[in-house]
């Protein structure tokens, strides 16, 4: 029962180990990919038009989905951390993408506001 208790006691700690190292790893990869992609693309504008707004969010998720693409077996391959980590970072990494979503956000719940009065208005 001893010699059990040790190696699950081992695994534990071999598997913790493993998920540090992973995160570290992925975070840093997380990082590099994150900032080249919010390097591509032009600095927000709160005065850019609506429809280049949402033009760069579509490029800028969409070169977010071809970096997963391009990474997703390094990050399957015994990930104990499921690409929390990755995952993460890569959306930390870009400020901007956070910013552009949450403008693009409030375009589309103040048209819902102004579709909801007009349709009030007409009854």
């Amino acid at each position: 029962m001893e010699s059990d208790d040790l190696n699950s006691k081992f695994y534990i700690d071999m598997s913790t180990a493993r998920a540090i190292q992973v995160s570290i790893t992925h975070v840093a990869l997380g990082i590099g990919v994150g900032s080249t992609i919010e390097g591509l693309l032009p600095k927000y504008s709160e005065t850019s038009s609506l429809q280049q707004q949402l033009f760069e969010v579509l490029v800028q998720v969409g070169l977010n989905g071809a970096a997963l693409s391009s990474v997703a077996s390094f990050l399957r391959n015994d990930d104990p951390t499921f690409g929390i980590p990755f995952s993460m970072a890569l959306f930390e990494a870009q400020p901007e993408l956070a910013v552009r979503i949450r403008s693009l956000s409030a375009a589309a719940k103040a048209m819902v506001v102004q579709s909801v009065q007009q349709k009030v208005a007409l009854k």
